[in-house]
């Protein structure tokens, strides 16, 4: 362990440190409070012995600042050191701060013992912070499965209407759009009864990548799998004439992977259908009234002949 020792008394300091240091742990000096805090806010030992008067301050006082400068500190058990402690200086240390008392001149087996009591408390409190840490990390990957996709690792239809309402609303709020582009893969049950549910996994995780390395880099932009084959693309701040391009794009990027698909009613490969609505300031009540448009431009997309885009046109704007 590391421990700091601040005693003005050079004699009894050295006593103390020898007796530390025969038992293997590393020993810092102090002889003012501002070396104690200083050294705790630098490299905070792990077991702190304070005596009761400190160049001119009272022990009680030091431990206070100790305390209050926060940080490691906090968890730092400290022993007050002095000739002799009443009950009411006992219960002002306390206060303070201050874990135990000692009796100067301390016997080398009593500063043994304080030592043994705070190297046991150290070791249950590393193993409390690494049991929490683990439960952090937990925790986090918890999450993650709860908003991410396990197939293709985008987000999952939690994560897309968590999205949904908090572009929605922050578009609302700045008087800017939003783009809403829903994908469907076009006969993809037909899919799966032709080449079976793990090439399905393979072409969906193929289909997946491509969009996610061509989702515009904009602050707020993203990538849900919604359901089976169906994805969900957000996009904020998007021009009219820019969504439909977009869709374009990522539908091209999809058709050009030549997945073959034998049973498709529209091609010899996997195709998908992209329905795309926009909410621009007043247009919308709701993101679910978004969501609905842009669902009906996917059916439109759909019964125009599938693999293609379609933009839904422009909603009026609802009067205040």
């Amino acid at each position: 362990m590391r421990i700091l020792v601040a005693d003005n008394e050079a004699e009894h300091r050295g006593n103390v440190v020898s007796v530390m240091q025969s038992l293997g742990h590393t020993v810092q000096e102090a002889l003012s409070v501002r070396e104690v805090t200083e050294l705790c806010r630098t490299k905070c030992p792990d077991l702190i012995f304070i005596d009761s008067l400190l160049s001119g301050l009272a022990g009680t006082d030091v431990v206070k600042q100790v305390r209050q400068s926060g940080g490691a500190a906090v968890w730092v058990p400290i022993v007050l050191m002095g000739k002799s402690f009443s009950d009411q200086d006992i219960e002002r240390g306390l206060d303070a701060g201050a874990d135990d008392f000692l009796i100067k001149p301390v016997e080398n087996i009593r500063t043994k013992i304080k030592i043994r009591s705070a190297e046991r408390l150290k070791n249950l409190k590393d193993e409390v912070f690494s049991v929490a840490h683990d439960l952090v990390i937990a925790n986090r990957a918890l999450e993650g499965l709860v908003t991410q996709d396990a197939l293709t690792e985008v987000g999952n239809a939690n994560s897309f209407e968590d999205a949904l309402e908090r572009e929605w609303f922050k578009a609302k709020r700045t008087n800017t759009s939003l783009a809403l582009i829903m994908i469907d893969l076009d006969y993809f049950q037909a899919f799966n009864q032709a080449y079976g549910a793990p090439e399905g996994d393979k072409c969906i995780k193929h289909v997946a990548e491509v969009l996610k390395a061509n989702v515009p880099a904009k602050e707020g932009s993203s990538l849900s799998r919604i359901a089976g084959e169906t994805f969900a693309l957000l996009i904020p701040e998007m021009p009219r004439e820019e969504a439909l391009k977009i869709a374009e794009k990522l539908r091209g990027k999809i058709d050009n992977l030549k997945i073959p698909h034998k049973t498709s009613g529209c091609s010899d490969h996997v195709t998908a259908s992209f329905g795309a609505a926009l909410a621009e300031p007043g247009n919308y009540t709701s993101p679910w009234d978004l969501k609905e448009a842009a669902d009906f431009a996917l059916y439109q997309a759909k019964h125009y002949g599938r693999n293609r885009s379609y933009l839904e046109p422009a909603a009026p704007v609802q009067s205040s």
